[in-house]
């Protein structure tokens, strides 16, 4: 018969598990408590999504940090990017760039003052789950097992009343499974949900989306991309093959005020097929599907 011990004391980002199982014969195993902790399989405490003020994944993770603009996705539904107080909304966390084991933490928080922002409801039991945090945020992130996948899915329900623009904090950790707590990839991001005081941004939204237009040029291998938009803003592209794998991550400068046009060269030997190209303009994604014959 083998009788385990198990002793639980509280570390800087989970819990560090300290086992030892003794055998009849006097031969005693340890298990690896600092190998645990490192990889929060489990999930991360409250804090680490990279909000303002509050850490991120580095906290226990000596990887590096990198911008997740076109790397973290958060979708809540073709053309919407502005919430109804009250409503439900459906939301997606995809990770363009992942490995075999990722992890992620996102809040949500109101942008005028970092408060807690609606309520974050767990659609999928087996992968993700809520982290309290201090004056009633949530945080949202993955089990263990959620770290296999690279997608995660929740609801959010906005709050009552409209409290102007809602972002949602998000740290992804693509991880190099070394089992240690270093050589991991940390990407932040910010993904704002807007409010629906006003008419102006869901017609920018609208003007950009019914304005794009994405063009594959065979003879130079090239994207050509044209939109119409009526500020300056950051863009950025992700073009991903039907296995999510990217093949082409790029920032392209800023848009400005009227009608924009951008080239981009792709990789020389990309294979033929259907690519999805993510492209970004500011805190909004557009995508669409690519056909190389």
């Amino acid at each position: 018969m083998k009788i385990t011990f198990i002793s639980l004391s509280a570390v800087c980002s989970g819990l560090l598990l300290l086992s030892f199982s003794f055998e009849p014969n006097g031969v005693y195993e340890t298990f690896n408590s600092e190998r645990f902790h490192r990889l929060n399989t489990v999930g991360a405490s409250a804090g680490n999504a990279g909000a303002p003020g509050e850490n991120n994944c580095t906290a226990c993770h000596a990887g590096s940090v990198q911008a997740g603009a076109g790397f973290n996705t958060l979708s809540w539904g073709a053309g919407v990017n502005q919430y109804i107080p009250g409503e439900t909304y459906s939301i997606q966390l995809t990770m363009e760039d992942a490995a075999s084991k990722n992890g992620f933490q996102l809040v949500p928080l109101k942008a005028s003052d970092n408060t807690s922002a609606g309520t974050v409801v767990v659609t999928d039991a087996s992968r993700t789950q809520i982290t309290p945090g201090n004056a009633g945020k949530q945080y949202l992130g993955h089990r263990t097992a959620g770290t296999s996948v690279s997608t995660w899915s929740f609801d959010w329900t906005a709050p009552a009343t409209d409290v102007g623009n809602v972002v949602f904090y998000v740290a992804t950790n693509k991880t190099n499974s070394n089992n240690q707590a270093s050589g991991d990839l940390i990407r932040l991001s910010q993904h704002v949900f807007e409010s629906n005081g006003g008419s102006a941004s869901l017609t920018a939204y609208q003007q950009i989306q019914n304005s794009l237009h994405i063009g594959w040029n065979q003879q130079d291998v090239s994207l050509a991309i044209s939109f119409e938009v009526n500020e300056q803003e950051p863009l950025y592209i992700n073009v991903v093959n039907l296995q999510g794998q990217s093949v082409l991550s790029s920032e392209l400068g800023n848009s400005y005020p009227g009608e924009n046009q951008k080239t981009v060269k792709l990789p020389q030997g990309l294979s033929s097929g259907i690519y999805i190209v993510n492209f970004f303009v500011g805190n909004k994604a557009y995508s669409q599907k690519l056909v190389m014959e």
